[in-house]
């Protein structure tokens, strides 16, 4: 696992050790999984075996702004973070391009509109590695999950997932984006939020799987 350390961020440089591997921590898993680690997974980490004390740091890290939590799960890093010096970066730290082809629901699927909107430049802690496309989310569906309305979810492209990972996918002919389920040999769409109702993902076609979620404020 590699540290906070590796992403020479000045805005990093007063906080406690233990924090800075906690933010470590959960870019890594988000970073492989796409989507946040448990209180307990944080912990197994960062080597703090009680969640009360991980659940501390949390709070006072949100407080600092480094990150924004679901009201059941951490979510990631906050993105300012990150790109608030990317100004000062060298060719050598040039961002991944990535471009924003339009609008991905989270509450009831909408059209998804297959044109270049804009190009994002990102750092490449948060594009990942592979082909990587942006969708501006609508619809509060994932806000347990720490994805908002107004929000843009970075997709790496590909046709599979893993059960639990958060995918974007089209089902008849419109886009969504879901927490992928595999249960009793079907699959299922869920939200992550109880106002809205499990979607039945049969015939839904995989985009790709979100690796990253940015935040304007």
């Amino acid at each position: 696992m590699s540290t906070y350390d590796d992403l020479d961020h000045p805005d990093t440089s007063t906080l406690p050790t233990r924090q800075r591997r906690i933010l470590a921590a959960i870019r890594d898993w988000v970073l492989e999984h796409g989507y946040s680690p448990s209180t307990r997974e944080i912990g197994d980490a960062v080597g703090l075996r009680s969640s009360s004390s991980v659940s501390k740091h949390l709070a006072d890290l949100e407080w600092k702004g480094f990150l924004r939590r679901g009201t059941t799960v951490s979510r990631p890093i906050d993105v300012r973070a990150f790109l608030r010096d990317s100004s000062a970066r060298g060719p050598a730290d040039e961002g991944v391009t990535v471009p924003l082809v339009g609008d991905i629901a989270a509450g009831t699927p909408i059209t998804a509109e297959e044109h270049v909107d804009d190009v994002l430049t990102l750092p490449r802690e948060f594009a990942g590695r592979g082909t990587v496309f942006a969708l501006r989310v609508r619809g509060e569906s994932m806000i347990d999950a720490g994805i908002h309305h107004g929000d843009v979810v970075v997709v790496r492209q590909q046709s599979e997932a893993h059960s639990g990972q958060i995918v974007a996918a089209m089902l008849d002919e419109e886009a969504t984006v879901k927490v992928y389920r595999r249960r009793g040999g079907h699959v299922l769409l869920e939200p992550r939020n109880p106002a809205h109702e499990v979607i039945d993902g049969d015939e839904a076609v995989v985009l790709g799987t979100v690796v990253s979620v940015l935040r304007s404020v």
